[in-house]
């Protein structure tokens, strides 16, 4: 399954976006409405790791490594490639990419994920969206300065 969304930052640098999203400050931000716990954090680099629980009728280990990391002159990208998956999911990719607008900044989420039957995805792939959704309000209310 995908899901891509976009949202437009107002008067963000590129760099400052990229410090932002390499803060453990900015991740707490993203999920402290959502029943997730943070297990393990080390950034956004090429081969950091991330763990996490979140809670779903009982807490799911949820572990991505990152990867893929590009960086250029009107853009910065990166990738969490899972490792520790709940429900039975064979895949998770969620790439984050911010581009350059001008005076702005655009990021766009970009997820990838798979599961072991389109029942159980019916159900489960509203959970793994939503946070990212969520995003579409979040991103725009952070204190970015």
């Amino acid at each position: 399954m995908k899901y891509r969304q976009s949202v437009i930052i107002k008067n963000v640098t590129l760099q400052k976006a990229n410090e932002t999203f390499n803060d453990i400050k900015f991740l707490k931000y993203l999920i402290a409405l959502q029943p997730v716990k943070i297990i393990n954090w080390d950034g956004t680099y090429d081969g950091a790791e991330a763990h996490m629980k979140f809670w779903f009728f009982g807490w799911k280990d949820f572990k991505v490594t990152h990867g893929e990391n590009r960086s250029e002159k009107n853009l910065f990208s990166f990738k969490d490639i899972g490792s520790v998956l709940p429900f039975g999911l064979s895949k998770w990719e969620h790439t984050h990419i911010v581009l350059k607008k001008e005076n702005n900044v655009e990021i766009v989420d970009e997820l990838n994920f798979k599961g072991p039957n389109s029942l159980i995805m019916f159900f489960v792939a509203p959970v793994l969206i939503l946070p990212i959704f969520l995003r579409r309000v979040l991103y725009r209310t952070y204190s970015w300065d």
